[in-house]
């Protein structure tokens, strides 16, 4: 599979930080339409891409309806995904969208129903999971070099409140444990620090059941130190404790499992493109996963609310 002309709609931060970037540098992959709903952001996007036929709209909708691309890449913000992705659902062409795939638990499921039934592919942009720290960790796990695996956990500081949710973010971080795991948790729980210092959600945790035993996914969105996402993998030999956005082995002396840097807007964006853009696609595979993530997202929000733990069937 090869994608030759690309539409963006949307060209906020992470499609000019991280999309573009990468797009632009690879051969024989045009960005051919783009959407944006300011004049602003329009006259931006023409200055920044190099493809004098490149058509520019204000109205997303000429760019879903255009019949000359390969692949739409919606980067929208999160209370619009449900809405613009149905509506790319009802056309006949591939997209990559960002979760979580609607704020309303409800449209999600039905778009995920109508996923289902189409011949299309729709690949969910989770960048981090495409490192290849993450296969080699998996290894780790499956080949049970420490021994089993007693527990896990990652860790998120940023500063990114206000705007964080455990419904809207948890799909990037839980889907890193799954790819290693190559299992879905059976269970999940949510639990919110009650004496932070703002309304909701910016410190917290998630527990997920995975059977044999617990992860938890741990954020902190009032960090005051350097944005970092760290790993801990609990072996009965040995601790592994992983930089996931160096991808450096920490307590085997930053030991480097090697990526594609610079990287732009995220580790592991690289390589996601290049596995979209051009590596066969299994369609089954991605709604799975943009299922299962869907459950687990909504089932933490539950969870929040009941103080209980929610199953994910």
């Amino acid at each position: 599979m090869s994608y030759k002309k690309i539409g963006i709609i949307g060209f906020g931060s992470w499609v000019k930080n991280a999309y573009l970037p990468i797009l632009s540098s690879i051969k024989d992959v045009t960005i051919s339409h783009i959407s944006a709903k300011t004049k602003e952001s329009l006259d931006l996007a023409k200055n920044k891409i190099n493809n004098d036929n490149c058509k520019f709209s204000s109205d997303y909708l000429e760019v879903i309806n255009n019949k000359d691309l390969d692949l739409i890449i919606l980067s929208v913000p999160d209370n619009i995904h449900g809405k613009i992705l149905d509506q790319i659902i009802s056309k006949d062409i591939d997209c990559i969208f960002e979760m979580p795939i609607s704020h309303n638990n409800k449209e999600a499921e039905a778009i995920i129903n109508k996923i289902s039934s189409k011949n299309n592919i729709y690949i969910p942009n989770l960048e981090m999971s495409y490192l290849p720290v993450v296969d080699y960790l998996r290894d780790i796990f499956s080949n049970k070099e420490f021994g089993d695996l007693l527990t896990a956990k990652l860790k998120l500081s940023a500063s990114w409140w206000p705007g964080f949710s455990i419904y809207s973010a948890s799909s990037w971080y839980i889907d890193v444990l799954n790819k290693i795991f190559n299992l879905f948790p059976k269970k999940v729980i949510s639990n919110i620090e009650s004496n932070s210092n703002f309304p909701t959600e910016s410190k917290g945790s998630a527990i997920l059941d995975y059977g044999d035993f617990l992860a938890e996914w741990e954020f902190d969105m009032e960090s005051n130190e350097t944005l970092s996402v760290i790993l801990d993998l609990y072996f009965e030999k040995k601790l592994i404790k992983v930089d996931l956005l160096t991808s450096e082995i920490k307590s085997e002396n930053n030991k480097k499992i090697s990526f594609s840097e610079p990287y732009q807007g995220w580790a592991g964006m690289k390589e996601f493109i290049i596995n979209s853009v051009f590596e066969k696609q299994d369609k089954n595979i991605h709604i799975s996963n943009i299922e299962v993530l869907q459950k687990i997202s909504n089932g933490l929000d539950l969870s929040m609310k009941t103080k209980d733990w929610s199953e994910i069937k």
